[in-house]
């Protein structure tokens, strides 16, 4: 059975309706109504992505046309380090990354966006990347949809004090509902724009170092490299979420958490192949020029654990996921024994509940998450509970939830827990170090 349809979404009583057209039209049009103001406004919460060892990604949107640099140090009152200004326009929507160079590691960083000498908005912070021996905490989920707002999960998540939060697609469903879909920049960055407006993710994201990468839902359901659309979707996206890529095309990247742990985040939507495609050597979900980038990280990879991020879960079996291109999947499995590589392991979204994956034919432990706010699969399909709960793994799929990996920087061991929305532990075990 396939989990990757979105349906059966529940009816939203005509108040709610109306006062959420309000709050959807005054976010979507906020830059095009505020862009002549003499003062910069900030529109949102700025924000910190794809956090190196010596460099970061700021994300700044503001109401209208300004020129800003982001200033920044070790101390909320000492922003002695600043950045290169950049101009947001109507071209970038407003909104742009800006890098941080000459990060220290193994501290708090604390920033402020500028506009000139003039402070725009509140200090944020990030965990800049870790030092040897340093411990490390990553939280992660996905699947949020704006008529389920406030996504009052990241209020949970933030009570963790994570260092850094990887959301693993469907950051917005851009097709739902889709009466009002319509596969454009304009749209694309309306949605997005509508999701940012969450107060809860806009707080949890001034706190902590961001990775995102999308699934289908920021392009069209199922989405696959065959799709005209790709290119404006993933404008809007990187307008959005930052993403320091290997290459202009795609969001594939590997980011090196700390010396002991490296982050590598796949891109499971724009190279891949057709999913009504018959399997076979030329069926993909990378791409080739991706995939030997995946595998050539991996070997060369010194970290002790090496997170692979794939939205869409790397053991299951839905035409959506990997198990639909099993060639491929089994070709990555079999170079990872080949090469005797330890400590992979994976992280996913998409079902819409918690599962481990872990499996001993491929010797990758996997955990899946999610939701993060949008409907549960288990309440719309309780055959999918039946079909996923046999056998010995963990399994929830009653909550909202996210998974989280905490690293011990001085056993080397790497701490795996998932929390449901109240904040309760429901699953926790702990990896030896490889």
């Amino acid at each position: 059975m396939s989990f990757d349809r979105d349906h059966g979404y529940p009816a939203r009583p005509a108040r709610r309706r109306a006062l959420q057209a309000v709050a959807t039209l005054s976010v979507a049009h906020l830059a095009d109504a505020l862009a002549d103001t003499a003062t910069p406004v900030l529109a949102f919460s700025p924000a910190a992505f794809d956090v190196h060892a010596d460099h970061a990604l700021i994300w700044v949107a503001t109401t209208g046309r300004a020129n800003v640099h982001v200033r920044f140090g070790r101390s909320p009152d000492a922003l002695s380090e600043h950045s290169a200004s950049m101009e947001l326009n109507s071209e970038n929507g407003h909104c742009a990354a800006i890098r941080l160079r000459g990060v220290p590691q193994g501290v708090v960083i604390y920033y402020r966006v500028f506009a000139g000498d003039q402070a725009l908005g509140d200090v944020a912070r990030f965990h800049s990347a870790r030092r040897s021996g340093q411990s490390l905490t990553l939280v992660f989920s996905g699947d949020m949809e704006e008529r389920y707002r406030p996504f009052r999960l990241f209020d949970i998540m933030a009570a963790q004090r994570p260092d850094v939060f990887v959301h693993l697609g469907d950051t917005v469903y851009a097709d739902i509902p889709k009466r009002e879909f319509s596969p454009t920049l304009a749209h694309y960055r309306r949605k997005h724009a509508r999701i940012r407006a969450d107060l809860p993710l806009q707080s949890f994201l001034a706190q902590c170092a961001t990775s995102a990468i999308w699934d289908d839902h920021e392009i069209e359901n199922d989405a696959n490299g065959s799709m005209p659309q790709l290119a404006v979707a993933e404008q809007a996206f990187r307008e959005f979420w930052p993403c320091d890529t290997v290459q202009r095309s795609g969001l594939y990247r590997a980011l090196r958490l700390s010396p002991d742990v490296e982050l590598m985040v796949l891109d499971t939507r724009r190279f891949r192949s057709v999913q009504s495609l018959p399997d076979g050597a030329q069926k993909t979900m990378l791409g080739s020029v991706q995939k030997a980038w995946f595998l050539d990280v991996l070997a060369q990879s010194k970290a002790q654990w090496k997170i692979v991020a794939t939205s869409v879960p790397f053991h299951g079996s839905s035409a959506d996921a990997w198990g639909n291109y099993r060639s491929e999947r089994d070709e990555i499995v079999e170079f990872i024994k080949r090469q005797r590589i330890t400590g992979v392991v994976m992280i996913s979204a998409d079902y819409h509940f918690a599962r481990e994956w872990s499996n001993r034919r491929t010797g990758i432990r996997e955990f899946m998450a999610g939701p993060i706010a949008t409907f549960r699969t288990f309440d719309r399909k309780p055959e999918a509970r039946e079909q996923h709960s046999k056998g010995p793994h963990f399994v929830f799929g009653d909550d909202l939830n996210f998974g989280l990996l905490h690293y011990d920087g001085a056993r080397g061991t790497l701490g795996v827990r998932y929390h449901d929305s109240t904040g309760a532990t429901r699953f926790d075990t702990l990896l030896p170090a490889p």
